[in-house]
């Protein structure tokens, strides 16, 4: 029998070697720096403190269908005009980045094509969303060793709002502060269509746009090659929880970034038992939480 396309997703979970031991000890007077110290020397294979040197803000831009019911969501133009943006320097995510000294790289996910409306059909097939998660993966291609993840999305929030209520159950209302009706829609289609299966890939093929499983190839590929990841909004954030429900040592090396305005995203991170490592509120998106929260892990292994 031929493997199917997410085998080799499955292999590379259940491959992820070890976390290391932690090469320092927390200093208790450095409350939270010294943890963060300590957790973030687990990930290098040198002794003594670590360093953060390449950091790199991947970002992943991608085109819902299930925007265009949506009066909130934005269009594939808006995604298109952002993008744009971002690549001419102009946006505030770029002088953040750069005055953090961290590489950006943006990845097109078809914004002209968006995936169809989650509402009454999947997004993608299991081939295109493997394929999708791990054209992700090319994030790892100029060796970060710190990676901070985000998106640019037309309807990412309802489709990581649809994911987190597959998964985590509740109300629609939990999840997400827009659209509950077209959240509720997509989760029930999605389970139903599902029956008695808890898959969390098959949730994340059915419901997830191209920027989430984009997201959550490029987690899957940073845990395999033993680089700390930053999570930048919703999206990332959901992308890892797909990954935490299969295995909880898929995401082990993963820290939560600034506790953005979303109350989704908020939620899902303590469903995961993560604490943000800022709490400045930042609802710009383009990853903009996640390079603000750089700033506190590199002052954290300055000061380990």
């Amino acid at each position: 029998m031929s493997a199917l396309p997410f085998d080799d997703i499955r292999a590379l979970i259940a491959d992820a070697p070890p976390m290391g031991a932690p090469k320092i000890s927390p200093r208790p007077a450095l409350g939270r720096l010294g943890e963060i110290a300590a957790w973030m020397s687990c990930w290098r294979a040198a002794a003594g403190p670590p360093r953060v040197h390449r950091p790199i803000l991947a970002l992943y831009a991608g085109s819902n269908g299930v925007a265009a019911k949506s009066a909130v969501a934005g269009s594939p133009d808006r995604v298109r005009e952002r993008l744009e943006g971002v690549a001419a320097g102009g946006a505030a995510v770029n002088a953040m980045a750069q005055g953090q000294g961290a590489g950006l790289e943006a990845f097109d996910l078809a914004i002209d094509r968006p995936t169809p409306d989650i509402t009454t059909t999947p997004a993608m097939s299991e081939r295109e969303c493997a394929a999708t998660m791990a054209f992700g993966m090319e994030a790892l291609a100029k060796q970060p060793d710190l990676l901070l993840l985000g998106d640019i999305s037309a309807g990412g929030g309802i489709a990581a709002a649809a994911i987190a209520l597959a998964l985590f159950g509740g109300d629609a209302a939990e999840w997400t502060e827009a659209d509950e009706d077209l959240v509720a829609q997509a989760a029930a289609r999605c389970l139903t269509s599902m029956g008695r299966s808890n898959d969390p890939l098959e949730v994340l093929r059915q419901l997830g746009g191209r920027e989430i499983a984009a997201l959550a190839g490029a987690i899957l590929a940073a845990r395999t090659q033993g680089v700390p990841v930053i999570l930048g909004g919703y999206s990332a954030a959901v992308a890892a929880a797909v990954l935490q429900r299969i295995d909880p040592r898929a995401v082990e090396h993963v820290l939560a970034g600034d506790a953005s305005g979303s109350a989704g995203y908020r939620a899902v991170i303590e469903e995961m038992g993560l604490e943000p490592l800022t709490r400045l509120g930042i609802s710009d998106g383009e990853g903009a939480g996640a390079v603000a929260a750089l700033s506190v892990v590199k002052l954290a292994c300055d000061a380990a």
